[in-house]
């Protein structure tokens, strides 16, 4: 089955691999990111290397009139997508009482509202395939609460419950939901030097996104509902589950406050 693969935040990072990985497993691609983000150019790198169909859009995905605007494309466009990946989002380290609101609803817009407001949009197009699949990008700090992360770790959740409860609902439908709960990854030169100030056992976890990307789509084709990339992300977090509890508290305590540091002007 040739599938055609709509990836929201595919300009860098995580987006990226998951676009050059799509094509180069034959999947078509319609890729969305932020304007001046260099879409257009990695579209051109697609097309010169990759005997795949390719078309991109740049808008913002936190106002509401473009997450329409997107889906308008598409069904004006009639691209028969069979896989969406839900990709788009923001995080970082804040303190929750000293930092501006607006960085917190940019966020909430993002990683919640934009996300539901496009999966919703384009389930009917996806219901129309043989088969179809959606993968939505969360965190594994989902499971390892703690200070800093505190609206990040909170969206990411959502992430999770959302896509384990549409998967059920869509069943029915042909229409397959995983999740990716990733740890730490070295998408871009800033995020790998503040990844440097994990612990160790974070640090030996940390993947590339190529590996990550190749990894999420495998499983998501394999209908797997909860992606952990990596054998030491997937060790580290059965292992932590068996943590006393003020232990394991302790831990996310004390990396999150080095990460806090690390990341200070």
């Amino acid at each position: 089955m040739k599938h055609f693969v709509m990836i929201t935040g595919a300009s860098e990072g995580l987006g990226k691999s998951f676009a050059i990985e799509s094509a180069k497993k034959g999947m078509d691609l319609f890729l969305v990111s932020l304007p001046n983000s260099g879409l257009p150019n990695l579209c051109k790198l697609i097309e010169t290397n990759f005997n795949v169909f390719v078309d991109c859009m740049e808008l913002d995905l936190m106002e509401d009139q473009n997450c329409i605007q997107l889906l308008n494309y598409v069904k004006t466009k009639k691209y028969p997508v069979t896989f969406l990946i839900n990709n788009a989002g923001i995080g970082g380290n804040y303190q929750f009482s000293d930092e501006n609101f607006d960085v917190f609803n940019r966020m909430i817009q993002l990683n919640i509202k934009a996300l539901t407001c496009v999966t919703h949009g384009m389930i009917e197009i996806l219901a129309h395939q043989t088969e179809s699949y959606i993968l939505n990008v969360s965190s594994i700090i989902i499971f390892f609460e703690g200070p800093f992360k505190q609206v990040y770790g909170a969206t990411k959740s959502f992430i999770k419950y959302f896509s384990q409860s549409l998967g059920i609902e869509l069943e029915d439908r042909n229409i397959h939901v995983s999740v990716l709960c990733p740890g730490g990854i070295n998408s871009n030169i800033r995020q790998a030097r503040v990844l440097n100030n994990c612990n160790m056992i974070q640090k030996i976890s940390i993947l590339d996104p190529e590996q990550v990307a190749a990894e999420a789509i495998e499983n998501t084709l394999k209908r797997q509902k909860i992606i952990i990339p990596g054998k030491v992300a997937n060790l580290y977090f059965y292992c932590s589950m068996l943590f006393p509890k003020q232990l394991k508290k302790f831990l996310i305590k004390s990396n999150n406050s080095k990460l806090m540091i690390a990341i200070k002007p």
